[in-house]
């Protein structure tokens, strides 16, 4: 051990002899081991010991005051169970929250306005911040001053003439702690605070104890009620793709106006216009799925605002809803007279349900809005929360929306089985022609008159007809003959596009006075020709049969039957089917082997095909609805003054406007095939729509090449 440590101390003695930069390196390792040596020996001898007292140190406190995490509560923090109410006064206003119990679990609400949901996360925010009373004062402090007089506290706003904020929170033993709120804290976030009653007695007289409070009371205690309330304007509807109305009204001029209306289709899979919804107002017009669907019911599924500003009956005060742009006077609302910038109603509700007024979600909105920071807003109304919120506008773009946006691009989109005829007449394009459709779908013929009615004959003198033809083969039928140039020019039809956002200068442009086209089309809701499978009663697949549909779809079919003893009842059915050829009603069922609706009894024919054979009683009778769309087109014309100063008026070559009208006739249809006319509904739109001069030419002059017996290019110009 000797020889070691003399070792050592060579290492640090002087010597002519260089030390090895071993030696150097060990003397080093030496020297910082010994400095770490000492290090841990202060800190065990002097540092932990000062720690350690720090740590066990608990300042001198008044009573009901909690030291805890090296802070002073100035209560203890009460359970959120213990607590049976809070009342606040501020500078906004003065409410009350008292606790109720739901679903086992402690909740709250307003006094007065019990009605009014609240947001569970905002609440639990508000009643964190009245629980935990975590001062902050400065360091070095235990308090901001512990002898306050009255004087002193108008430093800090809280003497009497200051009035200052308060809450009180009462608990369930009837005890109760009132905490004054004075100013903020100028370096950090809290407020200078008093704990009502708490006083500290020095030499007999009494002084204030303020406090500096950790908190964010200014948007909790400090803000109105309204910032508690549930940010949501609606319901949250699953159903919102299924709604069965929507639409929007605007204020325009003096009174407010529709914009749009849309219903469900009665009949989905029937229509081709639209396999959800339909256009009821205007009902000339066929709806956008696409945008009314992702832009529209998307964001009605869950209106929530971001900020509630006002709630409860005050919201029909003048001086809370004018503030936000609205109208909300209560008897306006009833009579509809009230000037908001938009109302929007909806339901998911079946139409045919009791009360279905009462399903009815209502929203009023202000007109649009900026902030400072350049996002737009709309301030909108909920007559079902009663509150008026604040929405982001980019999820209400459709509430600018024109009719257009909302407007399918076709002119007219029909299924070639329910039509019953279309009709194009031009005098200037020499054109006066009606197709009228019969049959079915390897029968179907068309015969050629005037709109009149009288017969079209070919030059041999001939009434002008096409009719199907086809020819069969192992890959299965091919359509042949001049009435697949019939086809092509119903296809062209139903594809002409509307020039929805035509580029015209109407301080310019006018619609001149006469009609110079009509077209007409009518139509009938028929079921579609399908093919599908035979199964036996074993469910083993047969052969593949063809349903070729064209069959009249009816509602409220019913079939009246006389009792033994003389009574009539009536069997009800929602809808059935109506057979032309057989003239007889059937009904269809969903094949559970393929889910495929099929007519409840059917032969198979020669020729594969479905024909029906069980049919309801001939004494069964039923309703259905005939479409007739009829668009009048009128020339453009451009006023213009020439060089000359002379006032030109020229036809515009690029437009052309339609106004389409429709005419719904609801028929009482009998087994025999007789027909009585119920009631009849017109509507002809207040405003109509271009279309290009190119597009619709095309329409004209492929009828002449139908009649000329000329193919037709149905991928040319729309």
């Amino acid at each position: 051990m000797r020889k070691f440590f003399s070792k050592i101390t060579a290492l640090f003695k002087k010597s002519d002899v260089e030390k090895t930069s071993l030696q150097k390196t060990a003397r080093f390792a030496i020297i910082f081991a010994a400095i770490a040596l000492v290090g841990v020996i202060v800190y065990f001898a002097v540092v932990a010991p000062i720690l350690n007292r720090r740590d066990e140190y608990v300042p001198e406190l008044f009573p009901g005051e909690v030291y805890k995490n090296g802070a002073i509560y100035i209560l203890r923090q009460y359970e959120r169970t213990e607590i049976a109410s809070i009342e606040v006064k501020n500078d906004l206003e003065h409410f009350k929250l008292n606790a109720y119990d739901m679903n086992g679990a402690v909740s709250f609400q307003i006094e007065g306005k019990e009605h009014i949901p609240l947001s569970l996360e905002k609440v639990s925010y508000f009643i964190a911040d009245v629980r935990s009373l975590i001062t902050n004062s400065p360091a070095g402090q235990e308090r901001v001053t512990a002898t306050a007089t009255e004087e002193n506290l108008k430093n800090y706003g809280l003497d009497e003439a200051s009035d200052p904020a308060w809450f009180k929170v009462t608990l369930n033993d009837g005890t109760s702690y009132q905490v004054n709120v004075g100013n903020s804290l100028v370096t950090t976030t809290g407020y200078y605070v008093t704990l009502e009653g708490r006083k500290n007695v020095v030499d007999g007289v009494e002084y204030d104890i303020v406090y500096a409070l950790q908190s964010s009371l200014a948007s909790t205690v400090l803000s109105g009620s309204e910032t508690l309330v549930s940010t949501e304007l609606t319901t949250y509807d699953t159903n919102i793709y299924s709604a069965s109305l929507f639409a929007i009204e605007k204020y325009k001029g003096e009174e407010r106006e529709p914009v749009v209306i849309v219903g469900l289709v009665e009949d989905k899979g029937i229509s081709a216009s639209s396999s959800v919804y339909e256009m009821l107002y205007p009902a000339s017009y066929v709806i956008n799925e696409d945008d009314y669907g992702a832009d529209v019911l998307t964001n009605l599924a869950y209106v929530n605002a971001t900020e509630i500003v006002a709630y409860g009956d005050r919201v029909h005060e003048p001086e809370v809803y004018e503030k936000f742009g609205l109208d909300l006077d209560l008897t306006r609302l009833e009579e509809g007279t009230d000037k908001n910038y938009a109302m929007v109603y909806f339901s998911t509700a079946p139409t045919d349900t009791e009360n279905y007024s009462d399903s009815l979600v209502f929203l009023y909105f202000s007109e649009k809005m900026t902030a400072l920071d350049g996002t737009a807003y709309y301030y909108v109304y909920s007559p079902e929360k009663q509150v008026i919120g604040k929405v982001a506008a980019e999820n209400f773009a459709f509430v600018e929306w024109s009719l257009v946006k909302y407007t399918n691009p076709y002119l007219f989109f029909e299924y070639f089985t329910s039509c019953d005829f279309f009709e194009i007449v031009s005098a200037r394009e020499d054109l006066d022609y009606r197709f009228n459709l019969t049959g079915k779908e390897r029968t179907r013929t068309a015969t050629v008159t005037t709109k009149d009615g009288e017969t079209v004959y070919t030059e041999s003198g001939a009434p002008l007809t096409y009719k199907t033809q086809y020819v069969t083969s192992a890959q299965g039928v091919e359509y042949v003959g001049p009435f697949e140039i019939f086809r092509d020019l119903y296809y062209v039809l139903i594809t002409r596009s509307l020039a929805l956002y035509a580029e015209v200068d109407e301080n310019v442009t006018s619609v001149g006075d006469e009609v110079v086209a009509t077209l007409t089309v009518r139509t009938t809701p028929k079921d579609h020709p399908i093919s599908y499978y035979t199964y036996d009663q074993n469910g083993n697949r047969g052969v593949q049969v063809r349903d070729e549909g064209g069959n009249i779809l009816c509602h409220k079919v019913v079939v009246p039957t006389t009792l033994s003893d003389g009574t009539v009842k009536e069997i009800s059915y929602d809808k059935a089917y109506y057979d032309e050829e057989a003239q007889r009603f059937f009904l269809k069922i969903t094949d559970s082997n393929d889910a495929n609706d099929k007519p409840a009894g059917f032969t198979v024919t020669s020729i594969n095909t479905v024909k029906p054979s069980t049919f309801l009683p001939v004494s069964a009778y039923g309703e259905y609805k005939e479409t007739t769309y009829s668009y009048e087109f009128y020339d453009l014309y451009d006023e213009y003054v020439d060089y000359n100063g002379n006032t030109v008026r020229q036809q515009n070559a690029t437009y052309m406007y339609i106004v389409p009208t429709t005419t719904v006739k609801t028929y009482k249809l009998v087994s025999n095939g007789e027909k009585e006319l119920i009631k009849t509904e017109t509507e002809r739109a207040e405003i109509g729509v271009y279309i290009r001069c190119a597009t619709i030419d095309k329409l004209f002059s492929d009828t002449h090449k139908l009649l000329n017996g000329e193919t037709i290019d149905t991928m040319g110009v729309n």
